[in-house]
């Protein structure tokens, strides 16, 4: 069996494949790709053409999008199951992950992330605007 995950090391969504991964005790191969490379490298379109991370491939089915990847793992491999039995309890779990990802993202990965942690260790410079909030000018500390 062969699992290559292909993905950016900061990405959370990459995170988020790998624990899935690591909770159904299965090795893989890292496959390092940088979503924000001009041009996105085409032997990775080639196999997702959003240019988006992550992307699994197991025995040469290729699947993208972090849920789907997730479900996916979750169904396909033996161990812990990681979604509830019980289609109620499903859907809950469904509407919290579409809730942090369509609301949270933003907020908690490109407002503070990025700017308080990946810029700066990049040696860049974090833009504290960044931080700012609709309707508020306030700063983090």
């Amino acid at each position: 069996m062969s699992l290559e995950l292909h993905g950016f090391r900061y990405s959370v969504y990459l995170r988020i494949v790998a624990m899935a991964l690591i909770e159904k005790k299965l090795g893989w191969t890292h496959v390092e790709v940088d979503p924000f490379d001009e041009p996105i490298p085409e032997t990775y379109l080639a196999i997702n053409p959003f240019g988006r991370v992550p992307t699994l491939v197991h025995d040469g089915f290729v699947l993208y999008e972090t849920t789907a990847i997730t479900r996916y793992v979750d169904e396909a491999f033996l161990g812990v199951p990681l979604q509830p039995a019980d289609p109620k309890q499903r859907a809950r779990m469904n509407q919290i992950i579409a809730v942090a990802d369509s609301y949270g993202y933003w907020p908690m990965v490109r407002q503070v992330f990025v700017q308080r942690v990946f810029i700066p260790a990049s040696g860049g410079t974090a833009d504290r605007a960044g931080y700012r909030t609709t309707g508020s000018t306030a700063l983090p500390p």
